[in-house]
């Protein structure tokens, strides 16, 4: 079996035995990747028994089974690049993390590589040291929602192809993929209503204003749990986290 090299962040860890893990690792090249990593946890003179972390970004080496690209790959290397330790100072730049991590791990399919979204993920949690999380995962999901087709369209009805900027009122329907004018809201069955200012700021280049980051998550955590059909675990600490520092990142 040929061995392949790559950039990897863990997004999924499970302790397979006393020694071993199971992961899904994202790399750059190669797409999602479940290795199983036999020993990994094993201790030597030189590290403890520790494994692989959720969120490490590392230099893997692993083989997978030609014809059997479904099965798990066996990890046979990795070299940890990085741990992101400012993630484990603060619980709102962890759990932002984490959610990035999660909706990845779903919302992409094993041996399909998307560079520009591994670039993503790693820019977003090398920037959660200083950036305002909020903002900073909020860029991170547009772009996961562009990269694999997803991605609302939020500057005109996506029922009468009218345009919604300036409007007062805005709904969004995930099923029908964006947003929905004050007239033809009765015809849809799945909606809410949002903040016009959301429809207004989030297809704009940039980073989203800070006070209104937790409105636009809220949007792309509402379409991102209609997609995976249901909601995430993390969002709910995550929104815990954002209120205990007081409604602000």
């Amino acid at each position: 079996m040929p061995l392949l090299k790559d950039l990897a962040i863990s997004l999924r860890r499970l302790d397979y035995s006393e020694t071993s893990q199971v992961l899904v690792l994202f790399t750059r090249e190669y797409g999602q990747q479940r290795v199983i990593a036999k020993g990994i946890k094993r201790s030597t003179s030189r590290r403890g028994a520790v494994g692989i972390d959720l969120l490490e970004l590392g230099h893997v080496v692993f083989s997978v089974r030609p014809g059997r690209e479904d099965a798990l790959a066996t990890l046979t290397e990795w070299r940890q690049e990085d741990g992101f330790p400012h993630l484990r100072t603060n619980l709102l730049r962890l759990y932002a993390a984490e959610y990035a991590a999660e909706v990845t791990s779903r919302l992409t399919e094993v041996q399909d590589p998307h560079p520009r979204l591994f670039d993503g993920l790693l820019t977003l949690l090398a920037s959660l040291a200083e950036a305002d999380p909020m903002t900073a995962l909020v860029g991170y999901l547009w772009i996961l929602l562009s990269e694999i087709g997803l991605r609302p369209e939020l500057t005109r009805c996506v029922s009468c192809g009218g345009g919604v900027v300036g409007d007062r009122v805005v709904f969004f329907s995930s099923r029908q993929g964006g947003a929905i004018c004050r007239d033809c809201e009765p015809a849809a069955i799945e909606k809410r209503q949002i903040a016009p200012a959301v429809a207004t700021v989030l297809p704009r280049p940039g980073p989203v204003p800070a006070p209104l980051a937790m409105a636009c998550f809220d949007l792309l955590e509402y379409h991102l749990t209609e997609i995976m059909s249901r909601p995430s675990p993390v969002a709910r600490l995550l929104r815990q986290a954002w209120h205990a520092a007081g409604g602000r990142s």
